[in-house]
């Protein structure tokens, strides 16, 4: 399958029009398809367009970050936190025993424990994007 080099201008907003994500103002984005630099949906949707092409399409969650699952919210105890002034949606960065950091969200919290979110923050979200397609080169 042939790879190519994409560069497009979008804004990303959510199911209830927030706008979570945009190259206005910036840069274009560009990617590599096949590479898994971007979401399945995403890379597949501006496959199917032309250069200069302007599109908007909804992806559903199955097509980008997956369903939200409970079971990767995980409680810990509060002590593990210390020093932090903990608030409900909080983003937080962790490191595990091999080194890897990761990214969880305060779900909640009390004066015992508290419970973080593994989820990816936009899973189980349909996610509709308006794309414009600048560029689309073969890669040799």
């Amino acid at each position: 399958m042939e790879k190519y080099i994409c560069t497009v201008e979008y804004t990303l907003t959510s199911p209830t029009g927030e706008v979570i994500d945009t190259t206005a103002g910036r840069e274009p984005f560009t990617f590599k398809t096949g590479e898994e630099q971007v979401i399945p949906g995403f890379e597949r949707e501006v496959l199917k367009m032309e250069e200069g092409e302007e599109r908007t399409f909804t992806l559903q969650p199955s097509e980008a970050y997956g369903e939200r699952r409970e079971e990767l919210l995980e409680t810990l105890p509060k002590t593990l936190f210390q020093g932090l002034d903990l608030q409900k949606g909080q983003l937080l960065q962790g490191t595990t025993p091999e080194g890897q950091t990761f990214l969880v969200r305060v779900f909640d919290f009390n004066d015992e424990t508290v419970t973080v979110d593994h989820n990816h923050p936009l899973a189980g979200m349909p996610l509709t994007f308006k794309v414009k397609l600048l560029k689309k080169e073969v890669v040799s």
